[in-house]
């Protein structure tokens, strides 16, 4: 599930995005948050798998047609192929009309989850 960021999880939020190097240093760290807050084509989405807490953070780019995968950072005993593709669903979710595009770094687990999707979509007609 994802919950759009807002400052009562400020802390959450920079212990996840602390996990990713660039933003280890907290100048850093403090201007990601602010670009993401003043930029209202940029969100940051907090990430829940199926607990009660909070597992990662989402940024994410918007365009007319697209949504745009900045990066994912995750609790490391969450870093899994499963809960990457679990937050795709999710962004595909939240925002139906858009096709989502991601940084490199994704570009392949994106390939691979749309493969799953279409054949899951394929398997469906067939038996129905």
């Amino acid at each position: 599930m994802l919950s759009k960021y807002s400052d009562e999880n400020k802390k959450i939020a920079m212990g996840f995005l602390s996990y990713i190097v660039d933003l280890k240093d907290l100048d850093n760290l403090e201007q990601e948050l602010q670009l993401y807050s003043e930029d209202e084509n940029r969100q940051l989405f907090l990430w829940k798998s199926n607990i009660d807490d909070y597992s990662g953070i989402v940024a994410l780019s918007f365009s007319d047609k697209t949504v745009f995968i900045e990066y994912i950072s995750l609790n490391p005993s969450y870093r899994s192929q499963s809960n990457i593709f679990k937050i795709f669903d999710d962004v595909q979710q939240k925002f139906p009309k858009r096709v989502i595009l991601s940084n490199f770094s994704l570009s392949d687990e994106l390939k691979q989850w749309r493969q799953n999707k279409e054949k899951l979509e394929k398997d469906m007609k067939e038996t129905n």
